[in-house]
């Protein structure tokens, strides 16, 4: 299955393959976006009299991509910390040719490089404070070495699932102290690994004092039989919401402090996709649908693009097809006057 997937990304990144997609992408849409009919319409200025955000968040791990495109995460090898100090680096030269700003959610695993490879990423996420990104929070506690060795124990999972209350906290409380201890900075926004978020996690992050989730992917859930079990299928809201203390798929009880924003989901051959640079041309028809159809007549609305940080190095520091294709998706973003790059903290500010 892994090598078809490789193959099936090689072929649709070749001309005849992008093509094949750009010719398949009219077929994007996303179900329940409020204002796919009258109230979104071109000739309704009120629609959209508000700007059209852009969010670009970078999941912020170990890892990088084999020549062949197939990915080594930070499960499979946490101490490969180039993901982080190239995979950063690779990721700043991009958006900064463009003056696009970026949340960088990251894994504190960082904090358990040694000697030179520390003292690469340290730079490397000074150089994101200095340029004005945000650097976020990002759990992964199966393979955050640095978590681990300050708990004194190994994790099995990913998922918030497997994890009581009591432990989640621990993660959450643990992981931020890492980063204000290593980093001097408060960090207040969130991504649990692999969208894995829970009820009990909504809880934490409000302990915590985070303003801001970005887990969700509305209408999407996987790996059910594993530890990185993650279900967003009954929530189908593509506008933020106020995380629920009790069911944290429920968009409408909103009795928390916490601001979901979603990640941008869309419908393609009866599949729900994230909004994610990996499917190339699909990412910029979703984009197209959503500038067309969200409303902003009251507030901006925000598109919100993963992506990760090995996914924009190779072992050897070049860079990636992602990189390629997240730059034709701002230059094609960049045509419109109303579309403004931010970070998810800058969002939520604007929208709160």
């Amino acid at each position: 299955m892994k090598k078809l997937k490789i193959g099936l990304y090689n072929l649709l990144n070749m001309p005849l393959g992008k093509k094949t997609l750009k010719s398949l992408s009219k077929s994007v849409y996303a179900r329940n976006l409020k204002g796919n009919n009258k109230s979104a319409d071109k000739t309704n200025s009120k629609a959209k009299n508000k700007k059209f955000l852009i969010s670009i968040t970078i999941d912020t791990e170990s890892g990088y991509v084999k020549k062949n495109n197939e990915r080594v995460w930070q499960k499979s090898n946490p101490e490969a910390y180039i993901g982080y100090y190239k995979g950063i680096e690779n990721w700043r030269n991009l958006l900064n040719k463009y003056g696009a700003k970026a949340t960088f959610f990251l894994s504190t695993n960082c904090f358990a490089a040694k000697n030179e490879e520390l003292n690469k990423i340290n730079n490397q996420l000074k150089l994101l404070f200095k340029e004005k990104h945000e650097i976020g929070l990002h759990l992964h506690p199966d393979s955050d070495l640095a978590l681990q060795n300050v708990l004194n124990k190994k994790f099995s999972y990913t998922s918030s699932k497997f994890y009581d209350y009591i432990q989640i906290n621990q993660f959450v409380k643990t992981s931020k102290n890492l980063t204000k201890d290593n980093l001097k900075i408060n960090p207040t926004s969130f991504r649990w690994g692999n969208w894995a978020l829970n009820t009990d996690a909504v809880k934490a992050l409000q302990e915590n004092g985070f303003n801001v989730d970005s887990s969700a992917t509305p209408g999407i859930k996987g790996h059910s039989n594993d530890g990185m079990h993650y279900d967003w299928s009954k929530a189908g809201e593509h506008y933020p919401w106020k995380l629920s203390l009790t069911d944290y798929q429920n968009t409408k009880h909103q009795n928390s402090k916490v601001l979901e924003i979603p990640i941008a989901t869309f419908n393609f051959m009866g599949k729900t996709l994230r909004a994610d640079p990996v499917y190339s041309e699909l990412l910029k028809s979703a984009f197209d649908h959503y500038y067309k159809n969200a409303d902003r007549s009251e507030k901006p609305f925000v598109f919100v693009v993963i992506s990760h940080s090995i996914e924009s190095t190779h072992e050897d520091g070049g860079i990636t097809q992602v990189i390629n294709d997240t730059e034709e998706f701002i230059k094609h973003t960049k045509q419109f006057d109303d579309v403004e790059f931010v970070t998810i903290n800058e969002a939520y500010k604007r929208i709160k």
